[in-house]
C-alpha cells in the first residue's frame, strides 16, 4: 500500500517570537499569472534530506543554547522531509532526555501547531513532538509509535520501538492491552525481537492467554523466517520449495527457532541439532544452533558441553565468535558456582572459613580469566567499544585504574555506553584520589543520563556525594560538605533504605559543623 501526501509548492518558513509562532509563505504567484504552477500538488512521499538539514541545523543551534523544546520543533518539522535519518532520530532522543532532565513539561499544542498538517507525515512529526516533550509518558510513545506506522515509515518505528518499549515496562502499572499494541504494531513494522518481548510480557500478565501464546510462537517462526531469506524465496518460481522442502522440515524450523522451545517440541529439537553436529561439525550454523540448544537447557552439564561445543566449532571453523562464546560460557560457569558458594554461607548458622576462602579463590579465578579473556578480544576488536567497557570493568576491579581510565574514555564514543562508561570513569578518577575530576565526570553523566533510568542515577548521585564529602574533608571547604549533604538528604528522602545512606547523613552532616 502506498499512501499519497500533499505538500506546499513555494518558499515557506516558521518564526519563533516570544511565545509566538508565526508561519509565513513567501514569493507566491497571484492566480491570475500565466505561468502559475498549482499551490499544492498530490505526489508521492519521497524524502528531501537537503530540505531537512535546514531545520536540524536550526534544532542544534537552539539545542546548544538549552532551548530543548524549540529545538525539537525544528528536529520534528525536519523529520517531516527525512523520517528515516537514524543520526538525527539519535539526536532528537537526546535532546528529549535532556528536557526531562530539565523539568521541561509538554509542550502546548499552540506551540506544536506550525509542525502540523493533514499528512500521515505532519501527524507522525506532531505525535513525536508530543512524546518527545513528555518522554517517559507511556501513552504518548505508544501513540507516537501508531503514527509512524500510519505514515508507513517502518524505519523510524524500527529505531523508537526499544525506547517505546523500555518506557511502558517502567511505568507505574504497565497494561496488558499496551504490550499488545506495541506487538501489533512492532509486527506492522517487522521488529521482530520487540514484538516478540513485548508478547512476552503481555503472556507473563496474562498466562492463560492461549491465543497470545500462540501468536508468539508465530512471531517467532515468521522472524526466522524474514532473518533466514523466506521473504525473498517466496517471490520466486519454486522459492518455497527452495526455502523449505516439506511440511515436516517447516515444523522442525519452527521448534528450532521458537525463543522457549515451546510446543513440546524442544528434546526432538535439541537432538536434531546434536546429530546434525555430530555428521558436520564444521559447519557453522551447526555449532551455532547445537549450543545455543544447549545453553538455553541451562544446566550444568549442559553449558559444560556448550562450552565444548562452540570450543570445538571455533578450531574447525575458525570463526571467533564461537571462542567468545565458550568465554561467556565459562563466565557464567563461574558465576553460577560463586552463587552457590554465596548461597551455603548465607544459611550456615557461623561463617565457615573454608568456604570462605573457597569463594575468594573462584573470585580470584574469575577476575584472572576476564582479564585474559578481554584482553584477547580487544586485541581482536580494538575498535569495539563495548569490549573496551567490559575490559576497564574487569581492569578496575584487578585495581588497574590507568587501563580501566584508558577503556572507559574510548568506550564513551558508543552513545550507548556514554553513561556507564562515563560513570566508571567518574569512579576511576575517585579510586586515585581526584576528586575533582570525578565529580565533574559524574555531573556531565547526570546531564546524559536516560530519564527512566532511575537506579543508574541514584548510583551516579551517591558516588558523586561520596567524592564531594572526601573532597570537602581534604580541602576543608564548606561548600563542597554542604553539596554533599544536599544530595545525601535527596537520597535519603528517595530511598532511605539505599545502601548506606542513614551512616553517610549522620557522618556528612558532622562535616558540615565541623566546617561551619
Amino acid at each position: 500500500m502506498t499512501y499519497r501526501t500533499l505538500f506546499v509548492q513555494g518558499n515557506s518558513g516558521i518564526a519563533h517570537v516570544g511565545d509566538q509562532w508565526i508561519v509565513a509563505l513567501f514569493g507566491r504567484k497571484k492566480a491570475n499569472e500565466p505561468d502559475e504552477a498549482p499551490e499544492a500538488e498530490e505526489v508521492a512521499f519521497t524524502a528531501q534530506p537537503e530540505q531537512a538539514t535546514k531545520w536540524f541545523n536550526h534544532a542544534r543551534a537552539m539545542a546548544a543554547a538549552s532551548n530543548t523544546e524549540t529545538a525539537l520543533v525544528y528536529y520534528t518539522s525536519g523529520i517531516k522531509f527525512d523520517p528515516a535519518n537514524e543520526g538525527v532520530l539519535h539526536e532528537i532522543l537526546e535532546i528529549a532526555k535532556q528536557h526531562a532532565r530539565d523539568g521541561g513539561k509538554r509542550i502546548s499544542s499552540k506551540n506544536a501547531k506550525p509542525v502540523g498538517g493533514d499528512n500521515p507525515i505532519d501527524k507522525m512529526a506532531v505525535s513525536l513532538l508530543m512524546w518527545m516533550t513528555e518522554l517517559v509518558n507511556a501513552a504518548a510513545a505508544i501513540k507516537s509509535l501508531e503514527a509512524m506506522i500510519a505514515a508507513e515509515q517502518s524505519a523510524t518505528a524500527n529505531f523508537f520501538a526499544p525506547t517505546v518499549l523500555g518506557i511502558t515496562s517502567r511505568s507505574k502499572k504497565p497494561t496488558k492491552q499496551q504490550y499488545v499494541t506495541i506487538k501489533d504494531l512492532c509486527r506492522e513494522a517487522e521488529a521482530w525481537d520487540h514484538a516478540l518481548t513485548a508478547g512476552q510480557l503481555a503472556m507473563q500478565l496474562d498466562p492463560t492467554d492461549g491465543d497470545l501464546e500462540y501468536e508468539i510462537k508465530d512471531l517467532s517462526a515468521q522472524r526466522a523466517m524474514s532473518e533466514g531469506g523466506y521473504e525473498e524465496a517466496a517471490g520466486k518460481e519454486g522459492g518455497f520449495r527452495e526455502f523449505v522442502k516439506d511440511m515436516d522440515k517447516q515444523r522442525e524450523f519452527e521448534e528450532e527457532e521458537s525463543i522457549a522451545g515451546a510446543g513440546g517440541g524442544s528434546d526432538r529439537t535439541l537432538e536434531r541439532a546434536k546429530e546434525r553436529f555430530k555428521d558436520a561439525p564444521d559447519v557453522a550454523e551447526n555449532v551455532h544452533r547445537y549450543a545455543t540448544l544447549l545453553r538455553r537447557e541451562g544446566s550444568i552439564t549442559a553449558l559444560k558441553k556448550a562450552e565444548e561445543v562452540l570450543l570445538r566449532g571455533f578450531k574447525s571453523t575458525g570463526e571467533y565468535r564461537f571462542r567468545m562464546a565458550a568465554g561467556d560460557i565459562r563466565i557464567q560457569r563461574f558465576k553460577d558456582r560463586i552463587r552457590s558458594v554465596d548461597q551455603q554461607l548465607a544459611t550456615a548458622d557461623t561463617p565457615d572459613p573454608d568456604v570462605q576462602s573457597r569463594r575468594e579463590a573462584l573470585e580470584r579465578e574469575l577476575l584472572a580469566f576476564e582479564v585474559k579473556e578481554y584482553t584477547e578480544r580487544a586485541e581482536r576488536y580494538p575498535t569495539d567499544r563495548i569490549v573496551r567497557f567490559h575490559l576497564g570493568e574487569v581492569a578496575l576491579r584487578q585495581n588497574d585504574i590507568e587501563t580501566a581510565m584508558g577503556c572507559f574514555q574510548k568506550a564513551k564514543d558508543e552513545p550507548r555506553l556514554r553513561a556507564s562508561a562515563g560513570h566508571m570513569l567518574g569512579r576511576c578518577f575517585a579510586a586515585e584520589g581526584w576528586y575533582a575530576e570525578a565529580i565533574a565526570e559524574f555531573k556531565d553523566v547526570l546531564t546524559k543520563i536516560d530519564a527512566t533510568e532511575a537506579e543508574r542515577e541514584l548510583e551516579v548521585r551517591y558516588d558523586l556525594m561520596v567524592s564531594l564529602s572526601q573532597l570537602a574533608e581534604r580541602e576543608q571547604s564548606e561548600e563542597f560538605a554542604r553539596e554533599a549533604l544536599e544530595i545525601c538528604s535527596g537520597i535519603a528522602r528517595q530511598d532511605i533504605t539505599y545502601r548506606d545512606i542513614r551512616e553517610r547523613r549522620r557522618a556528612i552532616d558532622t562535616l558540615v559543623r565541623s566546617l561551619a
